[in-house]
């Protein structure tokens, strides 16, 4: 059977947001705080990602195991930043935040 280019893309998504999921999964879970700097490995996982593809993956579900800010702040972080205002999922991005305990600053 072969494989339409959607579904080829729905794939390469899933499989995408999953390599950021496991990859950053220190960095991503609750609670909010504290923040905890992505690593090289987490932020090369994020590079990958297309950022509609992860906005269309977030929903209740993903919002229990992921903290939605911390995932704006490794977004943030690993030069990947969601726009502020936008929305991912049931996310809304903030405004422009600074981050207090940003090591790379």
């Amino acid at each position: 059977m072969v494989m339409t280019s959607t579904c080829a893309g729905e794939r390469r998504c899933i499989d995408k947001v999953s390599d950021m999921d496991l990859y950053c999964m220190n960095s991503l879970m609750h609670p909010d705080n504290p923040k905890v700097l992505p690593s090289k490995r987490c932020c090369d996982a994020v590079q990958q990602i297309d950022i509609p593809c992860l906005c269309s993956r977030v929903d209740e579900h993903y919002e229990q195991g992921v903290s939605m800010e911390k995932l704006e702040y490794v977004m943030l972080v690993c030069n990947k930043p969601l726009k502020p205002g936008s929305k991912c999922g049931i996310y809304h991005s903030s405004t422009i935040r600074i981050w207090a305990n940003r090591e790379d600053c």
